[in-house]
């Protein structure tokens, strides 16, 4: 398996940390083996956390703001340090430090990365939007997982 970052970027308030939210969440209902770095995982603010498939790792940061912990904390950099993750999903904005943080840990720590923009639309509620973007990113792990990506 090829360790890969899987950043979802957009701008501001477009849905990207409720939909790698969402992806926790139906990780840890989908798969009932599953376990988490962190129980039981509070989704009311932002995640850090990290989840075992079996002998899969995958890494969640939904703090992907300018000046989050994704940059201070260099929480994303914690989840590759040492091979520990071999998925990291997390938000990211389109530009600027947050696009240079998960470009530079996939260089330093030898990941592939994978961008995808949020789900976003002005007249399509949001929740539908967020729900789809996160079964179509588990579609995306479950073919990193084995080895189709």
């Amino acid at each position: 398996m090829n360790k890969t970052i899987i950043g979802i970027y957009g701008s501001g308030s477009e849905g990207k940390s409720t939909t790698i939210k969402n992806v926790a969440r139906i990780l840890l209902e989908q798969y009932p083996n599953a376990t988490s770095s962190i129980s039981p995982v509070d989704y009311a603010g932002d995640v850090n956390i990290v989840i075992h498939l079996g002998n899969v790792k995958i890494g969640i940061e939904s703090q992907g703001d300018p000046n989050s912990r994704m940059i201070y904390d260099k929480t994303v950099e914690k989840l590759a340090k040492d091979g520990q993750c071999d998925i990291i999903l997390c938000a990211s904005r389109t530009e600027g430090e947050t696009v240079k943080t998960i470009d530079k840990v996939a260089g330093s720590y030898d990941y592939h990365t994978i961008w995808i923009s949020s789900f976003w639309s002005p007249t399509i509620k949001p929740r539908i939007l967020n729900q789809l973007a996160a079964e179509n990113i588990i579609r995306i792990i479950e073919s990193l997982i084995v080895g189709r990506l």
